[in-house]
């Protein structure tokens, strides 16, 4: 479990370094807040045909095989991306990252959903979600500092530049800024150093006995409550990472400040994410859900009122993080328990679905809202998602 983790949290820190470079990328090549969304949700599309397909692709290859072919897709894309400022390339590369990206964390899933941890679960699930919430707030404090010593840097980018001019005669345009290769060359060595945790315990892989017969449909219907809860973490992390940094430069704070709102909804996650999943071991797990997600409301609403002021703004994306990574958590645990077997690996599919799904519909509506009712549009966004699963909460919900 531990490698597990590990490998998880190494690839978490690549996607936290994407959350700025990819937004303020596109930002400085002149792409409209929706037009960036539309890219980033691209990546999310991947996603359903990755899960879906996942019980026939473990008949192909083992979960290990898998693991190691993920990163076929994720490297190349993000070097590939240093060499254009072209949307629509960016949008093929950034698919194709997606594709790398979502195989590896869905595997990860499947292999540790399968690990029987007995009464510990709600904590171990918590510490698994904690290690994405780690990484994701260590990738922009590395892009920061490597921002700082660009000459750490340096003789990679420029073997990396020399190899491509030399073999395929690229080169990169103008246009693309040191801070943008620097951070798209961290994320694919970050990206790369995450097999090796996972290499190291391949032959412990579990080999699941699989049915493709189970329909995704079938097993959300069985479960609202979790996979609905997992569609909201979603919209809200997803779209936050996507977008808390240029909401906090649409706000008036320069690139390393607005960066530090993430930083701060991430160390959230780290710190609180496991002892308030842990609560769940001891409470319905259930209400502790419609409790944090009442509690996310109250923060999207006061989030325009505090983005001003650095102290306030950190502590509110500091308990918000680490509620919704709680709520991350405590459904992946409802998940393990209610279903077992064959259905585990169509259940982690679905599980995936459904927060990317929130996530793809985050970016898009909270980009689309940024365009047309200003910066606010982004908490506005927030506060409807929230709303409207406590909505379903409130009038669905059943407690057997």
């Amino acid at each position: 479990a531990g490698l597990i983790i590990l490998g998880n949290f190494l690839q978490s820190i690549s996607v936290g370094i994407n959350a700025i470079i990819f937004t303020t990328a596109l930002s400085s090549y002149g792409a409209s807040t929706a037009l960036i969304g539309f890219i980033l949700a691209i990546e999310f599309l991947s996603v359903f045909a990755i899960s879906l397909g996942l019980p026939r692709l473990l008949k192909l290859f083992s979960l290990s095989a898998g693991l190691e072919i993920s990163l076929l897709f994720r490297v190349p894309a993000l070097i590939a991306l240093c060499y254009t400022t072209d949307s629509r390339w960016w949008l093929l590369w950034v698919f194709l990252h997606g594709v790398g990206n979502f195989l590896y964390g869905i595997l990860l899933q499947t292999w540790i959903n399968g690990i029987d941890f007995g009464k510990n679960k709600g904590l171990v699930m918590g510490l698994f979600g904690t290690s994405i919430s780690l990484g994701l707030a260590i990738g922009p404090l590395i892009l920061a500092l490597m921002t700082h010593r660009p000459d750490v840097l340096a003789p990679l980018m420029a073997s990396i530049e020399v190899f491509l001019k030399q073999q395929l005669a690229i080169e990169i345009p103008a246009t693309v800024s040191a801070l943008t290769k620097t951070g798209l060359v961290l994320s694919a060595a970050f990206s790369a150093i995450c097999a090796v945790p996972t290499l190291l315990c391949r032959f412990n892989t579990p080999k699941p006995v699989l049915s493709i017969d189970v329909s995704v449909r079938t097993l959300i219907a069985l479960s609202p409550a979790a996979y609905f809860a997992v569609m909201l973490c979603g919209f809200t992390i997803l779209g936050l990472q996507s977008f808390i940094t240029l909401y906090g430069i649409k706000n008036g704070l320069d690139v390393a400040s607005a960066s530090y709102l993430m930083t701060a909804f991430m160390l959230g996650s780290i710190t609180l994410e496991a002892p308030i999943a842990s609560l769940s071991d001891r409470f319905d797990r259930r209400y502790v859900i419609i409790v944090l997600v009442l509690l996310g409301l109250v923060s999207a609403i006061y989030l325009p009122i505090v983005v001003y002021w650095r102290w306030p703004a950190w502590i509110l994306l500091f308990f918000w993080g680490g509620m919704m990574g709680a709520v991350f958590s405590i459904c992946l645990a409802l998940i393990s328990e209610r279903f077992e077997g064959d259905r585990i690996v169509v259940a982690n599919g679905a599980f995936s679905i459904m927060d990317n799904l929130g996530g793809l519909i985050g970016v898009l509506v909270m980009g689309i809202a940024m365009d047309y009712l200003g910066e606010d549009g982004f908490p506005y966004a927030l506060m409807l998602a929230s709303i409207s699963y406590f909505t379903f909460a409130l009038t669905r919900y059943r407690v057997q």
